[in-house]
């Protein structure tokens, strides 16, 4: 019995591995017909990212909590870091910088921003309170990054309707 399957998973990797070689097809092949260019971006799609704006932060590091921030780019867009974040990533499993200052219990004193109360919700477990930061909000880098004064591609011309409702 062991020589049958033996026999057998020996026959089924030959013919896998030739097929595969058969083909004459390889994957690190990149296309190289023309690709007419239709977007904001001027570089043609089989290029590497050459045309891509370069961000220059300033040359001293903004201080968390002495910096002005940006407005959002949308009503539910998450607000940008605005300090360096040398030193603090990347965020892993054991470690988690941004919780030291922004844990509610901690910001107020550092005069920053706290982490929201949706934060501390369990989105896996039927919207659970929990008192630690939840899983799905933990790597702060996911949805926040550094804000950067950029001339952007398209401008957006986004306007809050919560001053016309009266709303802060």
């Amino acid at each position: 019995m062991k020589k049958l399957v033996l026999i057998s998973a020996a026959a089924t990797l030959v013919l896998l591995t030739g097929c595969n070689n058969a083909t004459g097809v390889s994957n690190n092949n990149i296309s190289s017909k023309p690709v007419k260019v239709t977007g904001i971006r001027k570089a043609s799609l089989n290029s590497d990212s050459q045309n891509l704006a370069i961000v220059k932060y300033t040359s001293t590091p903004p201080v968390p909590g002495k910096v002005k921030l940006f407005k959002t780019s949308y009503v539910t867009a998450p607000p940008m870091i605005p300090h360096s974040i040398v030193g603090m990533t990347p965020i892993t499993v054991k470690s988690n910088m941004c919780l030291s200052c922004h844990l509610p219990q901690n910001a107020k004193a550092l005069g920053v921003t706290p982490m929201p109360k949706d934060h501390f919700v369990d989105n896996f477990d039927g919207n659970k309170h929990v008192r630690r930061v939840a899983g799905s909000r933990y790597f702060c880098t996911t949805c926040h990054d550094r804000q950067a004064n950029l001339n952007p591609v398209v401008e957006n011309k986004f306007e809050s309707m919560k001053s016309s409702v009266g709303l802060k």
